[in-house]
């Protein structure tokens, strides 16, 4: 096994798939700091830029003086408080759906949630470019598990046809999909999933906060909140700023989660610190348009002035812009140019990519200045002329 996993991990670096970590010390605004030394970062996926706002920091800090810091147990034994239910109130009413529940993780959401729902009698039906966790979830759960082409209906459609008829169906998308910066066809999906007698759940890990009249995301943004069959998770690590997870539908479903799901049940439950917080920044989101407002003006200038170099982009209109570059060597070669010019962009490879379609996936913050997207397209401008100029030599 030792000489085994030896040459695994060789082969890893002889295809470019090598992973390695960066000891940042620093928060997660777009500046990055690593052994003691700025850098421009691209990476983060605090959108809204909330994690180191001071209010919902102070909220945390009192909290702590008030709960400590772990829960020390399972919400179902004693690490359910008031802020708990405090905060899953409040998020049903943020996203116009009737009952809530928390998860430490949205991986855990995403892994109890479809365990819960189906089993193996049961039909699953997936995008193709969904996350792991949903991906993960579909195979534990032992259903009759079927991938459709990447946004294709037509294709989710005929998948379904040539179904079961007798079993019940569960189709899974993200809602905004976290490595193409794409948006799924939700009301497409809903009809669908209306005709077939389906079950949807649509996970807004990546549209919670920035979509939306107030953030919401997308599901309230096309008018699909509180529909009987349509369910969403989604995390708080990204544009809330904080820590944690939730699972929000119908009141019978959520409570049947509640009952079977193993990694809500076996898990300790979020820190009444990360809780305080997130309610504090809920708050914000749904108050402070502005954040939305510019995130989306910083959008429009990226997509207008990428245009301009020599690069091929997929079609985004979210904050998760794309840069293909190919080989996984190649993109570990631009990424390091990147960060010999100060800019912190981590290229991504398989296997969260396909082979061939290694990339760089620029994530837009507010924090983020016109400044700082034109210092980026400046350098990978300079960059791709350079690699020209060598391949000429």
């Amino acid at each position: 096994m030792k000489k085994t996993i030896k040459k695994n991990l060789k082969n890893l670096k002889i295809a470019g798939n090598y992973r390695i970590r960066r000891k940042r010390d620093s928060g997660n605004s777009h500046i990055f700091v690593y052994k003691n030394k700025n850098y421009l970062s691209f990476a983060s996926n605090d959108y809204l830029s909330l994690s180191d706002d001071k209010r919902i920091i102070n909220s945390a800090k009192k909290s702590l003086d008030k709960y400590g810091f772990g829960t020390s147990s399972s919400p179902l034994i004693s690490g359910y408080t008031k802020s708990h239910f405090k905060l899953e109130e409040e998020i049903s009413k943020f996203l116009g759906q009737e009952k809530t529940l928390l998860f430490s993780t949205g991986y855990q959401a995403n892994m109890g949630v479809i365990k819960s729902l189906v089993n193996r009698k049961d039909n699953i039906f997936a995008d193709q470019l969904n996350h792991a966790s949903l991906i993960d979830g579909s195979i534990l759960s032992r259903a009759n598990f079927k991938r459709y082409k990447h946004s294709d209906i037509k294709n989710l459609e005929n998948l379904i046809s040539n179904s079961k008829s007798l079993a019940n169906n569960l189709i899974i998308s993200d809602s905004l999909f976290s490595m193409d910066g794409d948006l799924a066809n939700l009301k497409k999906l809903k009809t669908l999933s209306k005709k077939s007698n389906s079950l949807l759940l649509i996970d807004e890990a990546h549209a919670l906060g920035v979509f939306g009249k107030s953030g919401e995301g997308l599901i309230s943004e096309h008018g699909l909140n509180n529909e009987d069959n349509i369910f969403l998770t989604g995390t708080f690590g990204k544009s809330v700023g904080t820590y944690g997870a939730f699972f929000s539908g119908n009141s019978d479903y959520v409570e049947y989660v509640m009952q079977k799901a193993r990694s809500y049940i076996y898990s300790t439950s979020i820190p009444v610190n990360a809780v305080e917080a997130t309610r504090k920044s809920l708050k914000i989101i749904a108050k402070e348009s502005w954040r939305r407002e510019k995130l989306f003006s910083l959008i429009q200038y990226f997509k207008k002035n990428i245009k301009k170099i020599n690069y091929e982009c997929l079609d985004s209109d979210s904050q998760i812009q794309v840069i293909i570059i190919g080989k996984s060597i190649d993109a570990i070669n631009v990424s390091e140019e990147l960060f010999k010019k100060g800019i912190y962009l981590p290229a991504i490879r398989p296997p969260t990519v396909e082979e061939g379609k290694s990339r760089l996936r620029v994530s837009l913050t507010v924090n983020h200045e016109e400044s700082d997207i034109d210092y980026l397209i400046n350098i990978l401008d300079t960059i791709s002329r350079n690699l020209v100029q060598s391949k000429n030599d």
